[in-house]
This record gives structure tokens, C-alpha cells and sequence, in this order.
């Protein structure tokens, strides 16, 4: 297991948290969920093959950062993370995004083409349809579930917390619930018992949501020529059998786009894919990208 480093940038608003695994290779940028924290990424880290300097923040809103003030949106992370680059001197990376992190990382190669040398999407960055006769706001409460139900909630300790998270559909499979999600979820609250709650800035949750549904998000994909991985769970984030994003906007994306790959992790849901059973072949594919570039 790597040794984990916690330390801070200035950042408009405050201070930044970021967790870094030095390395003296290629550098990995790991951008977590919507609801998540960096807490996400030590499954995959753990699993790598590669001495990678690893650059995994709790993103604004989110974990150690859920105090810092708006904005928030896609563009608003990607200054964050660009202030993260240049607070490490970082002139290239790779960038891996899981959920939300797979569509800030295609606003982050748009913004700074020069710094990033190619994307690793993990269950995420197509644009999530609009049925007709929805709204942006039925998708969001459809999609997130229970995991936007709990920023409402109030925990009376850690132990509650657990049982919450045990009983989300995502986590039935067998090993799906580990020690690496028990670290998850012991991260994400803060307070004082009986009244603790998520370390998540609603408002930030809010925001950040639209942003897949964004309609220029369609073709923003399109306009990246940096080579693409998107590795997609077959499950959706309730473990239902339809995935987050439709197979049918896959194969169109993948057969005009030669810079896109895609390949499906077996066995997975949204979560279990950074989480569970999928760490080890994200990780491995992680290693097989990076090694692509020398």
C-alpha cells in the first residue's frame, strides 16, 4: 500500500486539499464523483503497476473542501485543478475522472490541451440524455438516488452511517462492501454525534449536476483529439441492469471519434467499478495508457 500525502494550495476562497502519492513517473490527475472525495481513488492506486505521482484533490465542495465558497460547475474545478498544476509544476499529465470526474476532465483537456496528454474516463463524460417529457431535474433525483437523499440526513455515528451505505443496492455484490469503502464512508462525515453529517456542500451538488445535461456537453467530446479510454460499468449506480450511459451513444461516440476506446468492466456497477470488484482492471488499464506514452 502507498504512502498518502494530504496537503494545500491557495485557492480562490480558501485552501485546497489534495492527497498525493509521489512517485517518479508520469503524473496522474484523479478527479472523484459528484458526491464523492478522493477517498475514491486509493482501490485503484493500490492496484497500479507504475511509480506514478498521483494528484487526487477532494474537489471543491466536497471531503476537506466542502467549506470552500462558489462558484461551482465544471469550468470552476478545472481552475482549481489548473492552480493544482501549476502549484506542482506540473506541465503534462494524464488525466483520470470517475462519474463527474470523467466530464470535468473533457472541460479540463478543452481549457488546456497542452498540459494534458490523454484522458482515462471511468463510467462517465457522454452527455446523459433527456427523455422527452422530463426534466433536468428528474434525471438528476433519478440518477443520484439515494446518494443526493443523504445530504439531507443527520447520523447519529459512524456506525449508523455504515448501515446507510450497506443497504444501497450498489454494494449487495459479494466484496462490493471492503475495507477501501469503509474508508470512504468514514471520511465523508464530520459533526458531532448524534447530529453528523456528509462532508457535501449541497448547493456545489446542486450546480455540478447540470453539467452533463448541459447541452453543449453533447459535442464536447467530439473536440478532443487527445487519446480517450472509457472504461464503463455494465451496472448502473442502484446496481440496476441498465448502465449510466446508453450502449447505443457509446458505439456512435467510439465509431466517429479513432481516439476514443471503449471497453466494459465486467461485473460492475458504478460504484464497485473505482470501488470493488472493477479497481484492479481500471487499474490495470490505467498502466497499459500510460505505458502507451512511453
Amino acid at each position: 500500500m502507498r504512502q498518502k500525502l494530504i496537503e494545500h494550495l491557495p485557492v480562490p476562497g480558501g485552501d485546497y486539499q489534495i492527497a498525493r502519492w509521489a512517485g517518479t513517473s508520469t503524473c496522474l490527475l484523479a478527479i472523484h464523483g459528484i458526491t464523492a472525495s478522493h477517498m475514491a481513488w486509493p482501490s485503484v492506486v493500490d492496484c497500479l503497476g507504475g511509480d506514478y505521482t498521483i494528484l487526487a484533490p477532494d474537489l471543491r465542495g466536497r471531503g476537506a473542501n466542502n467549506a470552500l465558497p462558489a462558484p461551482y460547475g465544471l469550468k470552476a474545478h478545472v481552475t482549481d485543478l489548473l492552480a493544482t498544476l501549476d502549484h506542482y509544476r506540473i506541465d503534462q499529465c494524464i488525466v483520470t475522472g470517475h462519474s463527474l470526474g470523467a466530464y470535468i476532465a473533457l472541460e479540463l483537456v478543452t481549457a488546456a490541451p497542452d498540459r494534458i496528454n490523454g484522458l482515462v474516463l471511468v463510467d462517465g463524460g457522454l452527455a446523459l440524455p433527456l427523455r422527452e417529457g422530463t426534466t433536468p431535474e428528474h434525471v438528476i433525483a433519478g440518477v443520484l438516488g439515494p446518494a443526493l437523499k443523504r445530504l439531507d440526513m443527520r447520523f447519529a455515528d459512524r456506525a449508523a452511517y455504515h448501515v446507510f451505505w450497506r443497504q444501497h443496492p450498489a454494494f449487495q455484490d459479494p466484496g462490493a462492501w471492503n475495507p477501501y469503502v469503509e474508508a470512504y464512508v468514514d471520511y465523508d462525515l464530520t459533526g458531532t454525534p448524534p447530529e453528523m453529517v456528509p462532508k457535501v456542500n449541497r448547493e456545489a451538488v446542486r450546480v455540478d449536476a447540470y453539467g452533463p445535461l448541459d447541452p453543449t456537453m453533447v459535442t464536447l467530446i467530439d473536440r478532443v483529439q487527445k487519446p480517450m479510454r472509457l472504461l464503463t460499468a455494465p451496472r448502473g449506480l442502484l446496481n440496476q441492469a441498465q448502465p449510466l450511459l446508453p450502449l447505443h451513444a457509446i458505439a456512435d461516440k467510439c465509431a466517429r471519434l479513432p481516439q476514443l476506446h471503449h471497453v466494459e468492466i465486467a461485473d460492475t456497477n458504478h460504484y464497485s467499478i473505482v470501488t470493488g470488484s472493477g479497481r484492479t482492471e481500471v487499474a490495470r488499464h490505467l498502466d497499459e495508457f500510460v505505458a502507451a506514452f512511453g
